[in-house]
């Protein structure tokens, strides 16, 4: 969980949503956002988000009819967030280590997306966990970043594959689902570890999966 004095507002990283919605329901989202990452969706009541948005408990449904409506919101809006925190970050990055081996590249990628799961890290909970039972919405959040991950996995892989760093037959979809396995169960398991221990850990991990894929 989260720490307790780590409020997440959306205002910081959604201005245009923020400029054309209702302050009203700019705070039920925020609200939303900080209860269900520490209660959980299923264990928040309407109330509580209420009480955290300052706002009557019947306003929450003037905005959203139910709870699970408020929910449907933040998908496309965490979309919106991470969309462009996970395309131009490794744009630059495969630019910036073109010329360094395999085990480099990735290990660099890597770093820099548990620091973006750290530096979002409620957002990603309030939604996240809610979606296990909601495949038409966990279907839209994959549909919508998934794409992103794979293209610069692919590219990278096959600069890998022309140096004879890796198999040819090694597959973007079954690279992409361990480095994203990785960054989330990492994110998730080992806490706030310092940044020598994690690009520590970084580099083993990427060391004994490059092992697979050489033989």
């Amino acid at each position: 969980m989260p720490k307790n004095d780590d409020t997440y507002d959306i205002q910081e990283n959604l201005e245009e949503y923020v400029k054309d919605c209702p302050d009203k329901e700019v705070r039920i989202i925020n609200a939303a956002i900080n209860t269900f990452s520490e209660k959980g969706f299923e264990r928040t009541k309407t109330k509580e988000i209420a009480q955290k948005a300052g706002v009557a408990e019947g306003t929450i449904f003037r905005y959203f009819p139910t709870k699970d409506a408020i929910l449907e919101r933040m998908v496309p809006l965490l979309i919106r967030v991470m969309q462009p925190k996970l395309e131009k970050p490794i744009a630059h990055i495969i630019e910036e280590t073109k010329d360094k081996t395999l085990d480099i590249v990735f290990s660099t990628i890597l770093i820099d997306r548990i620091r973006l799961i750290r530096e979002n890290e409620r957002f990603l909970l309030s939604v996240l966990p809610a979606l296990a039972h909601r495949a038409p919405l966990l279907n839209q959040l994959k549909e919508n970043v998934l794409p992103i991950v794979e293209k610069y996995i692919a590219q990278v892989l096959a600069s890998a594959k022309e140096r004879g760093e890796i198999k040819e037959e090694v597959s973007p979809e079954i690279v992409t689902s361990q480095m994203m396995g990785f960054v989330v169960a990492y994110s998730i398991i080992s806490g706030y570890q310092n940044e020598e221990k994690v690009e520590a850990d970084v580099r083993t991990f990427v060391h004994y999966a490059m092992e697979g894929w050489r033989r």
